[in-house]
């Protein structure tokens, strides 16, 4: 019932304040083997005076409610890795830009730890002549390489922003569309409301009902890290992603519990081999990153 009332909460005020929110739909393959099984996921574009925030719609609620869950948990001295709450989607991280300077942070989990890694790559466009309608706008068309990937970009100038979704901006006039060159990352243009019109629509019954295995939450402010140190972290998660559940489990004074399929495990060894298996199977599931030069 907590859960819920957050979530009503949620949905009736406004929480950003003033502002201009884009709102995307973000289209991906999370298997570079499977083009043809695309998800599909809304983001939204806050955009203020001062700066810009890109995330996503489904993770802003879910986080929430996540918070509300394991302060409860870490209070009662157990934590219950079977937390049900919406569903979170797939896109975890959030991007914020900086005006004038565009100074760009991309901030990431890996695990229960959070990131803010500063782009340190800049965004050279070619614009081309081309023009097509987009919705109600004149949009023009723009190539870029980033990331390890050919994007083309398609942008108006009707709309007072140099901005677009995730780290993309530069261009003189809003990113409505882009798509990478393998058509595997995709975002389209759904429309565009001032903050006072917006109310985040996501239904408190959104839950698919699975059981969804958070450990522990964020913790706290995202660590600084450049480029380089994310992509040496991130391989050493790769290589081994239970790393911090076993040092966790060692200190021999937290209960833990994980069910797999209708099935209770508590012994901890045996825990540690589930979510192990469990992990690596995923990493080869969602193995097409947007940014292939952040996540070799």
């Amino acid at each position: 019932m907590k859960h819920l009332n957050l979530l009503l909460l949620l949905l009736s005020i406004s929480i950003f304040g003033q502002g201009t929110r884009i709102a995307y739909e973000y289209e991906f393959a999370p298997n570079i083997n499977q083009k043809d099984t695309i998800k599909k996921e809304t983001v939204f574009l806050d955009i203020r005076k001062d700066g810009s925030k890109f995330y996503s719609q489904k993770q802003f609620v879910a986080d929430s409610l996540r918070d509300q869950y394991f302060k409860q948990m870490r209070a009662s001295g157990t934590i219950n890795t079977n937390f049900k709450g919406t569903n979170p989607g797939m896109v975890k991280y959030n991007v914020t830009k900086s005006y004038p300077d565009y100074n760009i942070v991309l901030k990431m989990p890996i695990n229960t730890n959070n990131y803010a890694i500063k782009n340190e790559k800049s965004i050279v466009w070619k614009i081309d002549p081309e023009t097509k309608k987009i919705d109600k706008f004149t949009a023009q068309k723009a190539t870029t390489e980033f990331g390890g990937r050919s994007w083309t970009a398609w942008f108006t100038q009707e709309l007072p922003f140099q901005d677009g979704p995730y780290k993309f901006s530069g261009l003189p006039g809003l990113i409505l569309e882009m798509q990478d060159a393998t058509g595997t990352h995709a975002y389209k243009f759904l429309g565009i409301k001032k903050f006072d019109d917006v109310e985040i629509k996501e239904s408190a019954n959104d839950s698919n009902g699975r059981a969804t295995v958070i450990i522990g939450g964020s913790k706290g402010k995202p660590l600084d890290v450049t480029e380089a140190k994310f992509t040496q972290l991130w391989k050493e998660y790769k290589n081994d992603p239970v790393k911090d559940m076993r040092q966790t489990l060692s200190q021999g004074n937290v209960k833990m519990k994980l069910n797999m399929n209708g099935k209770d495990i508590s012994d901890p060894n045996e825990i540690i081999r589930t979510m192990e298996k469990s992990q690596k199977e995923a990493f080869k599931n969602d193995n097409n990153p947007l940014e292939l030069t952040l996540f070799p």
